[in-house]
């Protein structure tokens, strides 16, 4: 299911090291990455918030920005409508404060994941009305809700849209019709008539502009950088691509959360972050996005606004703690859907879409057990379970590069009562009478020629142990922040002879070795099972040669690894160490 491809992209890597005062290792990195050109490189390497472009250039955001300002003149009462995970957690909380710090009156209502589903909804719209709410704003949905939107405005309440996902369309007379809700100011960069250039930010992200535009009108820019931490958090864990201006927000939001005085981060920050250790991606996608996340999942993302608005540390010690006791409870509630799900399975399944319905799947950890089901198998894969609603199911999709998950599910959209997403994640609810015809037609189509069927791994270099020095490690820092669209460095080796192996963890789901490359001796940490590494070893090399290397005895066991070096700071001592992302024997 894993194919590797060393990336052997052309450039004079010399030249370009020595005009921007880099090596030519990491003027290779760049290059991989198809960054090419001097301003290009100079604003992968040292771009600004200075370099965003103009907030106004997206699609009505000058319709927007009148009818927030006057509303907030006005004492009018503005509702921001979120949704419930990382981006609109972040996005709300941006745009209530922006609000509240101009003088606005803002409160936020979110949707409950069990009871209301995904975005705005005939509940919210109901008690707005009777909340007396003049103004809804909604953030990370509203796109897909045209008929609600217009319901609210139809009820005299005035609606704004901003949105990040894609807008749905309909086929009429072999024209394409976008569908667009009717309202005061829908900002969007997927609308097609949206000539922002980037459009790839998150729901957040978005927030932050229009928080950058109202700050600038009402004199209060130099209160706008506090807001940048949470865009950074909410980019990071909504998994867009972390490029141009993405990668400016999280490269300059994380130097802000460092120092963050928000009482609800710094709690995480500190349950999250070993003594010394600096903020990065992996800390904040695995650890402060699942936790915040857990609040929407499994119980209400109320919790989670609670943490950010909380007055002392007191406070926000206390939610926090519960909102890891939540997440806990998500992965049991993880675990348990997806091995029951892959239970079922002698060999991988021979659809090319996995569709599983699994009425003992809790519904919020749907989209989680698709992702797991999805790497496992390398096969886009939608988790359905009951929904609540009588005769419905509801679920998640999880798709793989290439393969656009959002346009397969608009070529059944008839079968859908209601259903949103991206090119690579989408939620649905459909009939439970229509589950056989819904799972024959996603699959009727098959498989996209740009999509492969292999997960494809691609290397930047293939670099002998002794070249790996720390001067070069600090210096891939400048290709930080690395995620989706800007992957982490990857380098290869072939026919390491492993000198020494220990297994780690009270669950044994990590794996230490010593590698001699024939240049210098260095030690990798992979993650994962490590008695099913350990056996798949034994099943190649034999059993007595692997038990040596637990021994610390010689044995004749070789692999070859892809890895990123990074700097081990442990008990004030430093040592390079290689992250091992996979082998071959």
């Amino acid at each position: 299911m894993e194919k590797w491809f060393l990336s052997n992209k052309k450039a004079d890597f010399k030249a370009i090291g020595e005009q921007f005062g880099i090596s030519p290792i990491t003027a290779k990195l760049i290059r991989n990455r198809d960054i090419v050109g001097d301003d290009s490189i100079r604003k992968f390497l040292f771009g600004t918030l200075a370099e965003l472009h103009s907030p106004y250039d997206m699609k009505d955001m000058d319709k927007l920005i009148p009818v927030l300002k006057a509303s907030i003149e006005n004492k009018e009462k503005i509702r921001v409508v979120q949704d419930y995970d990382v981006d609109g957690c972040m996005s709300g909380y941006i745009l209530v404060t922006a609000i509240r710090e101009c003088g606005g009156i803002a409160d936020y209502d979110v949707p409950d994941r069990i009871i209301d589903g995904y975005g705005i909804n005939d509940r919210i719209v109901n008690d707005a009305v009777k909340d007396g709410i003049d103004l809804i704003i909604t953030c990370d949905n509203g796109i897909a809700a045209a008929d609600v939107v217009e319901r609210a405005e139809s009820l005299g309440i005035k609606v704004i849209v901003t949105d990040h996902h894609e807008v749905q369309y309909i086929k009429e007379n072999g024209e394409t019709k976008y569908i667009i809700p009717k309202c005061r100011a829908v900002v969007d960069p997927k609308r097609p008539d949206c000539p922002y250039p980037f459009k790839q930010m998150c729901g957040a992200g978005i927030a932050y502009r229009i928080a950058e535009a109202l700050y600038a009108l009402f004199g209060k820019s130099g209160k706008l950088g506090s807001l940048l931490q949470y865009a950074a958090v909410a980019t990071v864990c909504d998994i867009v691509d972390l490029t141009d201006e993405n990668r400016i927000i999280v490269k300059e939001g994380f130097k802000i959360l460092e120092d963050t005085d928000n009482y609800g981060m710094r709690a995480l920050l500190d349950r999250c972050l070993k003594a010394g250790e600096r903020i990065s991606v992996g800390r904040v996608g695995f650890f402060i996005g699942p936790v915040i996340n857990a609040g929407g999942r499994m119980s209400t993302s109320r919790l989670v606004m609670s943490l950010l608005f909380s007055q002392s540390r007191a406070e926000a010690e206390e939610i926090l703690d519960e909102l890891i006791e939540l997440n806990d409870e998500r992965k049991r509630e993880t675990d348990a859907a997806v091995k029951t799900i892959v239970s079922k399975y002698s060999e991988p399944p021979a659809s090319d879409i996995i569709i599983e319905y699994s009425p003992s799947c809790h519904e919020s950890v749907a989209g989680i057990a698709a992702g797991r089901i999805k790497d496992i198998y390398y096969k886009p894969t939608v988790v359905l379970t009951d929904s609540g609603e009588d005769g419905y199911i509801k679920g998640s999709a999880r798709s793989v590069e290439g393969f656009d998950i959002f346009e397969r599910l608009m070529t059944v959209k008839d079968l859908l009562y209601r259903f949103g997403g991206h090119p690579m994640a989408a939620g649905m609810t459909l009939k439970r009478s229509d589950l056989d015809e819904f799972i024959r037609r996603m699959n009727e189509p098959g498989w996209p020629e740009t999509a492969e069927r292999f997960k494809r791994v691609t290397i930047d270099a293939a670099v002998n142990f002794s070249a790996v020095t720390k001067d070069v490690i600090m210096e891939l820092s400048l290709i930080e922040p690395c995620g989706k669209g800007n992957r982490k460095p990857l380098f290869a080796a072939k026919h390491l002879k492993i000198l020494r192996m220990y297994i780690m963890g009270k669950n044994k789901n990590a794996v230490k070795m010593i590698f001699d490359d024939g240049t210098a001796e260095l030690d990798g940490i992979w993650f994962g099972n490590a008695e099913m590494l350990f056996d798949e070893m034994c099943s190649v090399f034999g059993k007595t040669e692997c038990e040596k290397l637990l021994r610390g005895m010689g044995a004749n066991v070789f692999a070859d690894i892809t890895y990123s070096p990074k700097i081990n700071y442990y008990n004030g001592f430093e040592r390079i160490q290689l992250e091992i992302s996979s082998f071959r024997w």
